[in-house]
């Protein structure tokens, strides 16, 4: 019995002991750090192209050509869609400076061709619209566009 009042002893001086040294609940840090900044703070932008022409004919597709914009957040590449009665879209490399659209890329109709470029983190700029068309004239497709 001396035995088993040993281990009975054990275990409840283990169990006090684990009552007395349960550790304090969480805390948050007993510090802080304030940071001060000066200077004057302005959002990025991304500069819109400029100088936005486009070309079209008998037989030809509607190319759209511009000038890149120059200023403001780099430029990582464009954007492009085509929306109303034509609809398409796509993107371009940062040097690109024009893009040709086809009847057989977007069909028979007309449309608004919108041109964003793109920033970091897919930022972009505004936007920058022409508009397009293509017709069947006596089996030979005419294209049309213009810049406002």
């Amino acid at each position: 019995m001396n035995g088993v009042r040993r281990v009975a002893a054990v275990v409840a001086l283990a169990g006090a002991l684990c009552l007395v040294a349960t550790p304090p609940a969480a805390t948050e840090a007993a510090w802080a750090d304030a940071e001060n900044a000066g200077g004057a703070f302005t959002a990025g932008t991304v500069t819109p192209v400029t100088q936005m022409s486009c070309t079209s004919g008998l037989l030809q597709p509607v190319t759209f050509t511009w000038t890149a914009p120059s200023g403001g957040l780099t430029r990582t590449g464009y954007r492009w869609t085509v929306t109303g009665g034509l609809t398409g879209n796509g993107t371009l490399a940062a040097d690109a400076t024009s893009v040709s659209l086809t009847r057989g890329l977007l069909g028979l109709g007309s449309g608004t061709f919108s041109l964003y470029a793109v920033g970091p983190g897919g930022w972009e700029s505004v936007v920058k619209t022409g508009s397009l068309g293509f017709v069947t004239v006596v089996l030979d497709v005419v294209s049309s566009c213009s810049v406002p």
